[in-house]
This record gives C-alpha cells, structure tokens and sequence, in this order.
C-alpha cells in the first residue's frame, strides 16, 4: 500500500488573478484535521511568502524605471541648457560682429 503524504502541486491559473487564488493545494488531503489545518497553514504561509517576493519584485522594477526614466531626464536637461547656452553665445558673437561693423567707418 503506498504510503499517503501531503504534496505540494502548483495549480495554472491565470496571472491576473494570481493575488486572489492561493498558489497551491494540497494533492493528498490528511484525514486529521490537526494535520490538514497544518498542512493549510503551511501552504497558506508559502503563498503568502511568494506574493511578498512577487510584489517586492514588482516595487524593484518600479524604482529602477523610476530611476532610469530621471537619470534620463536628467540628461535631457543637461542637453538642453548646453544647446541654449550655444545658441545665446552664437547670437551674442552675431550681435557683436554687426554693432563692430557699424562702429568701424
């Protein structure tokens, strides 16, 4: 006779609603409910430890987009005094030429 035991099987279920389903079952239910509770238990921690990492994960993704999308920014803004920087020294250089060209007969 083989021997009974508490399996842990994970279960497809869509990814949407992973956060509303528990992960896993039991494959083999105990006849105890002192060891099924356990066993529910033990399962419902798993699940429980597995939705912390699925949302740190998600929070670390968040803070490196958050990060990239300002270094980014950053740079973007660095480009753009540069470019307005050379624009005013072009003109300020164009204005000078002109007003030495009218001062000089």
């Amino acid at each position: 006779m083989p021997k009974k035991s508490s399996i842990v099987s994970k279960s497809s279920r869509p990814w949407l609603l992973r956060w509303a389903e528990p992960e896993s079952v039991l494959a083999v239910i105990p006849k105890s409910k002192t060891q099924r509770l356990s066993k529910q238990a033990q399962l419902a921690n798993i699940d429980a430890e597995r939705a912390v990492n699925r949302a740190f994960q998600q929070e670390l993704l968040r803070a490196q987009a958050i990060s990239e999308a300002m270094f980014k920014s950053g740079k973007a803004v660095r480009y753009s005094f540069a470019s307005s920087g050379r624009e005013l020294l072009l003109r300020v250089t164009a204005i000078q030429k002109k007003i030495k060209r009218w001062l000089s007969p």
